[in-house]
């Protein structure tokens, strides 16, 4: 029975049908639309290492030849710091001291937002 059917099977003929597309023209529409959202939050922040110790002026002088304040450890001994003295005595004379320690200079911290938006139409148009 069996080799039976592997002899029709055998017999049988095999005919390809052609596709043949039955249109002329045609048309294809595509419409794209994205968003992006970047949401970003920043943060800088500057740190002075060490002290920083300035005196600026006209017509002073310091009263000894040392002009920086002495340094204990890690820490600036300020009753220490150099006195001084006019260099005339009467006549006008200009003067600042500063000092800045260790520490935060300056935080900035930057919040945005940033949303971009795309639309894409596209047509094609073909024929046979």
């Amino acid at each position: 029975m069996n080799r039976l059917i592997f002899l029709l099977l055998l017999a049988s003929p095999v005919a390809a049908v052609p596709v043949v597309p039955n249109f002329g023209s045609g048309l294809v529409t595509s419409h794209t639309e994205s968003k992006t959202v970047v949401r970003e939050n920043i943060v800088s922040e500057s740190y002075r290492s060490g002290f920083e110790y300035t005196v600026s002026g006209t017509g002073v002088e310091p009263a000894s030849g040392i002009v920086s304040p002495p340094v204990s450890g890690n820490v600036l001994t300020l009753s220490d710091r150099t006195q001084w003295r006019q260099t005339v005595p009467g006549n006008a004379f200009q003067f600042a001291e500063t000092l800045n320690q260790p520490g935060l200079i300056e935080r900035v911290s930057i919040d945005r937002e940033t949303i971009t938006e795309t639309v894409i139409d596209s047509t094609s148009t073909f024929t046979q």
